[in-house]
């Protein structure tokens, strides 16, 4: 089955890129089709690469340990310390729903990390404010049995998020009239959720157990939208959440059903029925999405 994407006019970078980086590598990025860009990969002493529609674009560039303490600099507003915490988690995450994975050399106290120097490399996800046709998934929400969440599922980099960002918007809006909540652990959704006439809550950075405890406890919430599950902690909120009545919409890496069931809090999430289809996405040639459901009686008997 087929999920046709529905994309808005492309733009060029975001501005708060142009401003963070050297004129060499704009040009170098614009030449692999910056409109296009998903991700930049920056290295100190390595060629920076720029992915386009899933491919890998080499440019001729290669930025030196200055040049790159120099862009995480402007990054963090001019201050590494105010975002120590997010640097020492691995990731940055800048307005306008920029990610920003960061790699360097990790100092450690009693096996816990309390510090990050010698950044080596810089991985920024950009986000492209492409709508997705989600009303296959929201029936799926809608007419299940049992506890009636639905599970999406695809290696990193697919669409995960892209994906959830839009089901939000639909959900809530008045086609669909849930009162949705969506948990952005990672503030990444929050920014591409606007609208006037949204029934949505949206509860950022808090960690997805806390989250959907309040979401069920104190918001009212009619449908759980999070990102990237799969703690034991989580495992015991959603279970929480599920025996409330309270649906979920989540999404995990995986490559197959089978790989995601191998986990032990999958499994438990499993067992008890929490989610009655799990949904496997993939980018087709198209540029858009496809996906094939697997209901839980599939899955169950294959498990």
């Amino acid at each position: 089955m087929q999920i046709t994407e529905r994309k808005r006019s492309p733009v060029s970078l975001p501005e708060v890129l142009m401003r963070w980086f050297p004129e060499r590598l704009l040009e170098a990025i614009r030449s692999c089709g910056a409109a296009r860009a998903e991700e930049i990969r920056l290295h100190v002493n390595r060629i920076c690469t720029v992915t386009c529609g899933g491919r890998n674009h080499y440019t001729d560039v290669c930025l030196t340990e200055a040049e790159l303490s120099d862009i995480l600099t402007r990054m963090c507003d001019g201050s590494l310390y105010a975002y120590r915490d997010r640097i020492r988690s691995g990731y940055l995450t800048l307005r306008g729903g920029i990610r920003v994975g960061v790699c360097g050399v990790a100092a450690t106290e009693n096996d816990r990390i309390i510090g990050v120097g010698s950044v080596s490399g810089l991985m920024i996800r950009l986000p492209h404010d492409h709508r997705v046709v989600t009303d296959p998934i929201l029936r799926l929400l809608r007419s299940a049995p049992g506890l009636g969440g639905v599970l999406v599922y695809s290696p990193p980099g697919v669409g995960k998020t892209t994906f959830l960002r839009s089901a939000a918007r639909d959900a809530s809006s008045p086609a669909w009239g849930w009162r949705t909540v969506v948990i952005d652990s990672r503030e990444e959704l929050a920014d591409a959720l606007d609208g006037q006439d949204l029934l949505l809550d949206v509860l950022v950075g808090y960690p997805c157990e806390v989250g959907i405890d309040i979401a069920v406890r104190n918001l009212g919430a009619g449908l759980i939208i999070c990102d990237e599950i799969g703690t034991e902690a989580d495992a015991h909120a959603i279970l929480s959440a599920a025996n409330r009545g309270v649906p979920l919409l989540a999404s995990a890496h995986a490559r197959t059903v089978e790989e995601l069931l191998r986990r032990p809090a999958m499994a438990r999430l499993h067992r008890a029925r929490v989610f009655d289809a799990y949904v496997g996405l993939s980018r087709n040639g198209a540029g858009g999405f496809s996906y094939e459901i697997c209901k839980w009686e599939d899955a169950h008997a294959d498990s």
